[in-house]
C-alpha cells in the first residue's frame, strides 16, 4: 500500500469516527447503516467500516485467497457521472444501453483483448465509468458490465466470435 492510499485511509477513518455519513468506501453504494459500528469492519483496511455486503464479499474472497486490491475500492476511483437508469426497467435500460454504451464497451473490450495477460485493467475501468453513465461495475475476466435498474441488475457479457464481438444481456431481478 502506498503513502497516498495510507493517507486517504487515515482521512476516511477519521471521517467515519466523527460520524460523517458516506457511502460504502468499498462498493460506493448507499448501503451503510446509520450506526457505524453495526456495519462490517474491513479485513483489509484497518479500522475502516464497509457495508455488510462488502464485508461478506471480503470474507469470501479471503477464503479463496483472492482479495480485491484496496486500490479498486470505490473511494479511490474516478467520479462517475449521474444517470437515471435506476428509474428504467431492465428492458428499457437495455434498449438505451445497447445503443449508447454498446459501441463504447465493444471498443474497450477489443482494446483490452489486445493487452498482455498481466496488464492493468484500471485505465479501462475508469474510461468505462466516465463514458457510460449508470455503469455500476465492470470486470475484465470475463469481460462484464453491471447496471442497476428499477427491477434488478442488468449484466452485460462480451465475447469474441467469428462474426465479431457479441453482447449478451441478462436481467437479475430483485427478489420479492
Amino acid at each position: 500500500m502506498n503513502e497516498r492510499i495510507e493517507r486517504a485511509l487515515a482521512d476516511l477513518r477519521a471521517r467515519q469516527t466523527i460520524g460523517e455519513w458516506m457511502p460504502c468506501p468499498r462498493c460506493g453504494r448507499d448501503t451503510m447503516k446509520p450506526a457505524l459500528h453495526t456495519n462490517a469492519l474491513s479485513r483489509h483496511a484497518d479500522g475502516i467500516y464497509v457495508c455488510d455486503e462488502c464485508g461478506t464479499a471480503e470474507a469470501m474472497l479471503d477464503f479463496m485467497r483472492n482479495p480485491m486490491p484496496i486500490e479498486e475500492w470505490a473511494v479511490f476511483q474516478a467520479p462517475r457521472p449521474e444517470s437515471d437508469l435506476k428509474a428504467l426497467s431492465g428492458a428499457e435500460a437495455w434498449e438505451r444501453i445497447g445503443m449508447e454504451h454498446g459501441p463504447i464497451l465493444i471498443e474497450l473490450y477489443k482494446r483490452w483483448k489486445r493487452e498482455p495477460a498481466n496488464a492493468d485493467f484500471t485505465p479501462y475501468r475508469w474510461e468505462a465509468f466516465k463514458k457510460c453513465p449508470g455503469l455500476t461495475e465492470i470486470w475484465e475476466r470475463p469481460f462484464q458490465a453491471r447496471y442497476e435498474v428499477a427491477d434488478g441488475e442488468l449484466i452485460l457479457r462480451l465475447r469474441q466470435t467469428d462474426e465479431g464481438v457479441e453482447i449478451a444481456a441478462d436481467l437479475l431481478e430483485h427478489s420479492k
